[in-house]
Parts: structure tokens; C-alpha cells; sequence
């Protein structure tokens, strides 16, 4: 009986556990993980909720996980992604796709020689993930970058192709230094930014700006106007991927070309013109003092001038197109990981023939030697080609054809140098560059805390730029009977650091520090080939040695500057609330004298996490309430090298009928007068010469609420300048007129705002925002001595001056001036009062001559002598602005996505010089018919002064770039992802500015030229 039972008990126990094996066997979960490109992602936590049943994803993100219950939830997790929660489906099998979180990719700031927690900084650094800009064509990131960052100050003005940009950091700090911002690749200080032409922007991950003296002090002197990190992408652990971006672009005018329509109209005005100023007429139908027929304005109405060229559509292509395509290629295993990218960008130029190509390719690998050892390399080669061709007349006059009866160019007389079809057809001016950046870093891992890490970096650059000027159509040329010249320059750059990183906590303390050297030498070696006066110009440059050996020019140049420091950095926090940093680096350069070869820039930093305070902990929507403040002191070394030495120099002068080379002390350092007649000589040592320094304080604040989803970055700022590097006006006993000293101040103070709003997020709908608002004031604080500095004092208000900048031959005047207690480079001329309408109010006015006649500018005498002369002039504009601001929006819904971006200045005074130049313009001018108030006669010869009459509002807000994008959903085993999007950039400029565009370079003057160029791309992003 036992028996039976025990027989009976084993098999209903083996059949329960067979039933119950059954059961558990379809309890488990498999699948696979991808991003949203449907790479594979390894790493990935797959937790059932509730639970500590979990698991990861293997190497090409599959799991499998035995769940305890058909209704748990499983949570899919890994750092750098949004975390994703789903129901366990029936099938028992799951293909997740995980999202990136770009707040949490944010969170790691690169801080140079390391990283931290954003959350964890305690000095003023602003972040760009690249995935908001990679839709926009350009040739380099600066381009992009514009209004992107608050207080990084990026102007365009140029639209040839492969131009770089001006890019500023919290406003300029020097006066003849460099105001340029470092940029550093991957951890190579590459020098300033501006055209980082050499890395393809599809390659960058991040761009990381560090703008207080605290977050760059740890670059010492090469930081001094702020740093720009950039990161290019790595590869991840997982499969092999192929991606392929491919960009095309249409450009064209976003206005018409302001040019004569109508040649009746044209030659009326001229002339009309002529007659005001005592001249003869010119189209009367007769030829001029240089045998050039001009017609009749009666041939022009009755159109027996046969003759109208359009010489825009002549000298302009109707649609530039430009190309930008970049194949990249990454895999990793868990020991080795490459990325290799190659990169097609060509540039076509509005002109015709003005072009830049550039192809290169960027290779990153790093290797694990050992679990504890690691080895980085990187490859980057870039090659570019300039066939320079822009500067044609389009304006040439219309009533000219492009060749004459014969077949051969129509020339306006024998010293005609502005033919564009014959400049085009025989100037060369083509350049050739190559660049190579190779790094190789060691990374030794001596326990979990402490890392040591030695890089070595070189960059090698080179260029060559043949030129040759025909001995017809161009001045150069003609003078010269042909004029060719070939310029090389090649310039090598070492840098080599080691450094160690500490990194531990101690309970509630948290320590870390960064010690180590650097050292870099930087050499370039130049030379320029000149051959004039050609016996035959068929090969043009290609055989200089046709031309007269005689008159040959032969120069070339070397410079070698050395860099040696010693970093450190010391970052201290208790109970993750009250942070601490103090940042020490010494700078040795040979640029400077033997008495100040050496100086010390050290920089503090304090932040106290107020969300972290027991008072405000459990307020519910508050994320972080985090305080900053930071003080610190950099050097700038932004000069030419050689400055503390005597210099030796060659000059050549025409004595007796040859030529004769002199060779001594000293050396040309500039010109000066009419056409630069005047040679200014310089060359004497100064070894007290020493480091521009400058002081910044910062106080920030960052806040983030709901859940991250608003977030405010507040800083206000104020540095402070001093030994400005500046040139000595020397008396002329000395034999010299310039010497380089420390003499100086400037300021500048400013607040910053960006506030993100992550507006609406769920499954099929998104809506973000971004809004960046910022503003400097810089000031002129000291310029030094009256005799010692050349400056001139102001007769009316005492104030001291120099000139700056340009001198603009229209008004034989420099416009802008360095003043003190004024900003930088404000303008300084006349005011005015409308226009004279009658020869009495001229004289009431202090006017005389023809100055005083109806329809010329009244000029207002502000001292009130009854004169108008020099004492009259004033402060008549400023070209700073008042403050930026630019707002993002972005959207998605389902697989489509949106944004726009708008970029505004607001403020900022141009001087306008093609205000009274243009035929939209000259016909509203003064006459007896139409006493205009605002324009004045037509008058040639007149001897105009510079003054507020030129200046108008450069304010504007742009259209900058908008992106509508779809997202092809794919099954297919070889096409992970798939997006097709259009790109528009420059789309339309809202402004009162009466020019092509109010965007104009630092010094505020805008010079015509044409429109801005409109952009269209169509875009494609597959990856397999």
C-alpha cells in the first residue's frame, strides 16, 4: 500500500513539474534593441518592473529574459538613450527601438584634459549636440554656429565659396592681438576659429564653448578670448555601420540686382551730373578724351544705340549648385573601434569660374591593449582647390557690347581693367592647400580613479597660389608688360601634452584634479616667386622664366615660436550641493623678452546646488536651482613673433637707373599717406614686452523644471583688459616710427540668457523650443599717453582718439576711432540737417563755395564758430550692437519633422556707402522740380564728408534656416533608416537697412557688392 501511494506521489510530481517546465518555458522574452537608425545597441538593461529580474543585450542587442509573470512590464535602459516601458506581448518577442536623450547626451561637457557632469560645473560652458545643425551645408562648423550659443558673436559677410567666418567669444579683448577664440579638436589646440575648413561638420558630435576665465584658464595664454571644444564622432560597440549623407544645393539672389534697366534714365542722370560739377556732358554722341564713343541720349530713347548688355547675367551664374557628400563607416568590438569618414564638398561661387573644391577623410580608431591601457588614433587630410574669379564688373555700363566689330574684346579706352569676360578668360588666380592633423594618444588606467593620458598631435599645412596678369586687361599686368607671381606657405604645428586625471569620493567629499605639461612648436616657412615683363605669355606662370630676369622678385620668410606650460586643476565637492574649482596654468612663450618669458593665469570657481538643500528638495517641479560664480585671469599672446628682438630687414629703391637692395636695421612695419607713399619703419627691440592680461568675473545660474522639460542658463560677465599689445609712435629723432609696448585698456560686460522648452512630448507628437538672448558692452578704457600713442583730442568734449580700421576714399577719411570711454571702433564724422535749399541757408549753415549751393548736404556746426571744418566732427554712430537673440522651434509628428530658426541683431549702426550710388537711388535726388529733404543733387567732383547721412540701422532678423524631414519606414534587412529632407537657409531678412544685406564686418562699414545668397538643399541620410 505504501508502495502504490509512493509510485502514485512520484508520478503526479513528474507530471506536475513537466506541466510546470511547459508553463515556464513560455515565460520567456527575446528580441533585439536597436537605436533609431536601427543599429544595434549592446548594453541595454532590460529589467522586468518591480523586480530585480534583468538582464543586457549582447552584442548585436539581443536578449533573452525568463519573466515571472505574463502581465509585468519590461524597462529597456542605457545611458545616452530615453528609457522605454512596454507590456509584454503574447508572442513573447520584441524589437524595441530606443530614442536618444540629447539632454541626458548633454550632460558630459568637455572641459579640456577632461570631462564633467554638466551638472557638476562650475563655470560658464554652453552646449551644441550637432544633430541640430547637420541638415545646413557649410564648408566649416563656425558657419553653423551662428546664434546657436549665447555669446558667441559669429559674422558672415562673406559669400565666396570656401569663406570662413569672424567669430567672437563675450566681445574682442584686444586692439591689435588676436580676438579669435582657440579651437581645440579632440583635444588639439588647432589656433584661432574662423574656417575650421579642415574637419567635415558631418564628422562632429558635440561643440562644447567654455566662455568665463574659469572654464578656459585651463588653456592658459591660447584661451584668452574663450575656447571652442570640438568633438568628432566615435565609433560604438556593435555591428558594422555604412552611412551616406548626401546634400545638394541650389543658390540664388534673395533680391535683384540693383543695376541700371534703363539707359535713357542712366545717361540723363549722368549727364545731369557732369553739368553740376563743370564738366562736359557725356553722352552727346561724341567720343571723349580717350577716343570712346558715347551715344547721344537721343540715339538712346530712338534705339539707334544698338548695344545693351546685361552684364549680370553675363559675369553671374544663374544657380550656383554645390555638393556635400560624406560616406562614413563604423564598427567596434568589445577590444577595437573605428570610424572612417570620406567627404566630397564642392562650392560654386555666384561668379562664373570662381569655385572651391575640397574632398579629405577622417579616421578615428581606438584599441584596448589591455583592460587598463588604451590607445587612440586619428587621421584627418583634407585637400582643397580655389579658382578664385569673383570682383567682375557687373556693373560695367550697359551701353557697352563684349566685343567689338572685330571679334576681340570691347575695350573703353587703352586702360581699360575692367572687362569681366576678358579677366576671366586670361587672369589666373588659382590655389591649391593641403592639410593632415594626426594624433595619437596613450591612456593608462592606474586604478579606477586615477588616469594617465599622453597625446602627441601634428598638423601640416601647405598652400601654393599661382597667379598671372595679362598685359592687356589688367593694371598689373599693363605695367608690367605681364606680371606673374607664385606664393607657397607651409607651416608645421607640434603639440604634446601629458597629463593626469584624479577623480574619487571620500563619503560626502569629492575630490578630482588634472595636473600635467604641455608643449608645442609651431613653424611656417613662406616664399614668393615674382617675374614681370613677359617675352611670350602662353604658359602664363607655368614658365616665369620668360620673363625679364632683370625685374625678377624673390622673398620668403620663417617663423618659429615655442609654447611650454605646466597645468593644473583642482575640483572639490561636498554632499553633491557646494562645489569648488582652482585652475592654475603657467605659460612660457618666445614671443616675449627674457624679463616676462613666463606668467601665471590662475582662475577659481564656486557653485552651490540649491535644489539639493533640504528646504527645497521636495519641491515637486524644481530640478535644479544651481548658483555660479567665477574669477580668473588670462594672458594673450596674439602677436607676430620677433617683436623683443632687433630686426633686420631689406629695402629696395631706384637710384640712377636700376634698382639697388639695402640691407640693415630695421624694417618696413606698414605705409601711410596718400596711396601709401609713406614708408613706416619699425625693428626696435623691447624686451620689457609682455602678456595682454585679462580679468573676467562671472555670475551664472541654471535652472530646470518639470522634469527638465524648461530650463533657464543665466550669466552676467565683466572682463577687463590691461598692457594692451599695442604699436608706439616713435619721434623721428629715433629713426623709427614704431615700436611694439604694453599700453592700454578695454572692457567688456554683458549678460547672457538660454532658455530650452521641451514643450509637448507623447508618442506621435513633439514640440520644443529654444530661445538665446545676449548682449556686451565694451568700452575703451585707456589708450595710453597723447604724444607717445599718436592720439588726437577731441576740440569739443576733450575726448582722446585714434584712428582705426580703413580708410574710405569717398570721404578721404578714416570712419571709425578708438576713443576713449566710447565703445570700440565707433564712428566719428558730421552731422547733418537735411539738404540746403537755397544758397542763404547754406551760409546761415557756415557753408562756402559749392558746399553752400541748394540740394548739398547741410552741415551742422557744432561747436558754433560759423565755420564748418574738422572741429565739427563727432561721435556719429556706434557699430556694436545692442544685443542678439534668436529662437529655434522644432517639431515632430510621426515620421515627419520640422524646424525653423530665426536669428536676429539688433542695434548696431552701417555705414550705407552705396546710400547715394545706385539706380534705385539717384534718381530721387535734389532739384528745383523736387527740393527733396533727404537726397542731394547729382554733382561730380564733389569732395563728400563722411557723416550721419551714410549711417542707418543694421538691425535685422533672419530667416535663417528651416528643415522640413521625413523618415522612411523600413523592414528591409539592408536599409536601417532612411530620411529625405529640405533645407532653405538665408530664406528672407526682415530689416530697414536699404543695402543688399545689413550684415557687415566688425568695423560696420558695408562696402555693395550683392545680394545675399538664398539656399535650397534636398537632402538625403541612409544608413545600413
Amino acid at each position: 500500500m505504501n508502495m502504490n501511494f509512493t509510485l502514485k506521489n512520484h508520478v503526479i510530481i513528474v507530471m506536475f513539474l513537466i506541466t510546470t517546465i511547459a508553463g515556464t518555458a513560455q515565460n520567456i522574452v527575446t528580441g533585439t534593441v536597436t537605436d533609431n537608425q536601427e543599429v544595434p545597441l549592446p548594453g541595454v538593461t532590460v529589467m522586468e518592473e518591480g523586480t530585480s529580474n534583468g538582464t543586457v543585450t549582447n552584442f548585436d542587442g539581443e536578449f533573452t529574459l525568463e519573466i515571472n509573470s505574463m502581465d509585468a512590464q519590461l524597462v529597456f535602459s542605457s545611458i545616452g538613450f530615453v528609457s522605454q516601458t512596454i507590456s509584454v506581448p503574447e508572442e513573447l518577442t520584441v524589437s524595441i527601438k530606443l530614442e536618444e536623450d540629447l539632454n541626458q547626451l548633454s550632460e558630459v561637457v568637455v572641459v579640456g584634459y577632461g570631462n564633467v557632469q554638466k551638472k557638476d560645473l562650475t563655470g560658464s560652458v554652453s552646449s551644441l549636440n550637432t544633430e541640430k545643425v547637420e541638415d545646413i551645408p557649410a564648408n566649416s562648423i563656425e558657419r553653423v554656429l551662428q546664434g546657436r550659443v549665447a555669446g558667441l558673436q559669429v559674422s558672415t559677410p562673406s559669400q565666396d565659396p570656401g569663406a570662413g567666418a569672424t567669430v567672437r567669444i563675450r566681445g574682442g579683448s584686444s586692439l591689435r592681438g588676436s580676438n579669435a577664440p582657440l579651437i581645440v579638436v579632440d583635444g588639439f589646440p588647432l589656433g584661432d576659429a574662423g574656417n575650421l575648413k579642415q574637419i567635415n561638420p558631418a564628422d562632429i558630435e558635440s561643440v562644447d564653448v567654455l566662455k568665463d576665465a574659469s572654464a578656459s584658464a585651463i588653456y592658459g595664454s591660447r584661451g584668452a578670448n574663450g575656447v571652442i571644444i570640438i568633438t568628432t564622432k566615435q565609433a560604438k560597440e556593435g555591428k558594422t555601420t555604412i552611412r551616406i549623407q548626401q546634400q545638394s544645393t541650389v543658390s540664388y539672389f534673395n533680391s535683384k540686382v540693383d543695376l541700371w534697366r534703363d539707359p535713357v534714365l542712366m545717361a540723363q542722370l549722368n549727364n545731369e551730373s557732369r553739368s553740376n560739377g563743370g564738366f562736359q556732358p557725356l553722352y552727346i554722341g561724341a567720343e571723349n578724351s580717350t577716343g570712346v564713343y558715347y551715344p547721344s541720349v537721343a540715339e538712346l530713347q530712338s534705339g539707334d544705340w544698338p548695344y545693351f548688355t546685361r552684364w549680370d547675367d553675363i559675369v553671374f551664374r544663374d544657380t550656383p549648385m554645390s555638393n556635400n557628400t560624406t560616406v562614413s563607416v563604423n564598427s567596434g568590438t568589445d577590444k577595437t573601434s573605428f570610424n572612417l569618414s570620406a567627404n566630397y564638398f564642392s562650392d560654386m561661387g555666384v561668379y562664373k569660374d570662381d569655385d572651391y573644391d575640397k574632398v579629405g577623410y577622417n579616421l578615428r580608431v581606438k584599441h584596448d591593449v589591455f583592460e587598463n591601457f588604451k590607445i587612440r588614433f586619428s587621421n584627418i587630410l583634407s585637400k582643397g582647390t580655389r579658382n578664385s574669379n569673383s570682383g567682375l564688373a557687373y556693373w560695367r555700363n550697359p551701353i557697352f557690347p563684349i566685343y567689338d566689330d572685330n571679334g576681340d574684346y570691347f575695350l573703353v579706352g587703352t586702360n581699360d581693367y575692367n572687362h569681366p569676360v576678358a579677366i576671366a578668360d586670361n587672369r589666373l588666380d588659382d590655389t591649391k592647400s593641403i592639410d593632415v592633423i594626426t594624433s595619437v594618444a596613450f591612456e593608462y588606467d592606474i586604478y579606477d580613479a586615477l588616469k594617465l593620458t599622453s597625446r602627441f598631435n601634428y598638423k601640416y599645412g601647405e598652400y601654393i597660389n599661382d597667379q598671372y596678369f595679362p598685359d592687356t586687361y589688367t593694371q598689373a599686368g599693363d605695367f608690367n608688360n605681364g606680371a606673374a607671381r607664385i606664393n607657397n606657405w607651409q607651416g608645421h604645428n607640434l603639440v604634446s601634452e601629458t597629463f593626469a586625471n584624479y577623480d574619487e569620493n571620500f563619503g560626502d567629499h569629492r575630490l578630482g584634479a588634472t595636473v600635467g605639461f604641455t608643449y608645442e612648436k609651431y613653424m611656417t616657412r613662406s616664399s614668393s616667386l615674382g617675374a614681370f615683363d613677359f617675352v611670350n605669355e602662353t604658359l602664363q606662370n607655368e614658365n616665369i622664366g620668360a620673363g625679364n630676369p632683370e625685374l625678377n622678385q624673390v622673398s620668403n620668410n620663417k617663423i618659429e615660436t615655442e609654447l611650454v606650460s605646466g597645468i593644473f586643476r583642482l575640483n572639490y565637492g561636498y554632499k553633491n550641493k557646494y562645489l569648488a574649482t582652482f585652475t592654475g596654468r603657467v605659460d612660457g612663450s618666445s614671443k616675449f623678452g627674457i624679463n616676462n618669458k613666463w606668467a601665471f593665469f590662475p582662475s577659481g570657481a564656486l557653485s552651490w546646488k540649491l535644489h539639493e538643500e533640504n528646504f527645497l528638495k521636495n519641491v515637486e517641479d524644481l530640478n535644479q536651482l544651481k548658483l555660479r560664480v567665477s574669477y580668473g585671469v588670462s594672458g594673450n599672446q596674439g602677436i607676430s613673433p620677433y617683436q623683443t628682438l632687433s630686426r633686420y630687414g631689406v629695402s629696395q629703391y631706384y637710384d640712377n637707373g636700376s634698382w639697388v637692395t639695402a640691407i640693415g636695421p630695421g624694417f618696413e612695419v606698414g605705409r601711410a599717406g596718400q596711396g601709401g607713399i609713406e614708408v613706416l619703419w619699425g625693428g626696435i627691440p623691447n624686451p620689457d614686452l609682455k602678456w595682454e592680461t585679462t580679468s573676467q568675473l562671472d555670475i551664472g545660474t541654471d535652472i530646470a523644471l518639470f522634469d527638465d522639460r524648461l530650463s533657464f542658463t543665466f550669466d552676467y560677465y565683466k572682463k577687463h583688459t590691461k598692457d594692451l599689445l599695442r604699436e608706439r609712435i616713435l619721434s623721428p629723432s629715433s629713426s623709427y616710427d614704431r615700436i611694439w609696448i604694453n599700453n592700454g585698456e578695454i572692457s567688456n560686460e554683458g549678460i547672457e540668457l538660454s532658455i530650452n522648452a521641451g514643450i509637448i512630448e507623447n508618442d506621435d507628437f513633439s514640440l520644443s523650443s529654444n530661445l538665446i538672448f545676449y548682449m556686451n558692452e565694451n568700452e575703451v578704457v585707456d589708450l595710453g599717453g597723447v604724444a607717445e600713442s599718436g592720439l588726437t583730442i577731441d576740440p569739443n568734449t576733450g575726448m582722446q582718439f585714434e584712428y582705426s580700421g580703413n580708410s574710405l576714399e569717398m570721404f578721404r577719411q578714416y570712419p571709425n576711432i578708438l576713443a576713449v570711454g566710447q565703445p570700440v571702433n565707433v564712428f566719428y564724422g558730421y552731422k547733418t540737417d537735411g539738404i540746403i535749399q537755397d544758397l542763404q541757408e547754406g551760409v546761415d549753415a557756415g557753408l562756402d563755395g559749392d558746399l553752400a549751393q541748394a540740394g548739398e548736404f547741410k552741415y551742422v556746426d557744432i561747436n558754433g564758430d560759423g565755420l564748418i571744418n574738422l572741429d565739427d566732427r563727432t561721435i556719429i554712430g556706434d557699430p556694436n550692437p545692442d544685443f542678439n537673440l534668436s529662437l529655434g522651434l522644432n517639431t515632430t509628428y510621426k515620421n515627419f519633422d520640422f524646424s525653423i530658426f530665426f536669428n536676429g541683431s539688433f542695434g548696431q549702426d552701417v555705414i550705407n556707402t552705396q546710400k547715394f550710388n545706385q539706380p534705385s537711388n539717384l534718381p530721387y535726388r535734389w532739384t528745383l522740380d523736387n527740393p527733396s529733404n533727404e537726397y542731394p543733387r547729382l554733382r561730380d567732383g564733389r569732395q563728400t564728408y563722411f557723416s550721419d547721412w551714410w549711417v542707418e540701422d543694421g538691425s535685422f532678423v533672419r530667416v535663417q534656416n528651416l528643415t522640413l524631414g521625413y523618415t522612411m519606414p523600413l523592414n528591409e534587412r539592408l536599409i536601417n533608416s532612411a530620411r529625405i529632407y529640405i533645407n532653405g537657409n538665408n530664406l528672407y531678412t526682415f530689416t530697414d537697412f536699404e543695402g543688399y544685406d545689413p550684415e557687415v564686418g566688425l568695423d560696420g562699414i558695408y562696402w555693395g557688392g550683392y545680394p545675399r545668397l538664398r539656399q535650397l538643399t534636398l537632402g538625403l541620410d541612409l544608413t545600413f
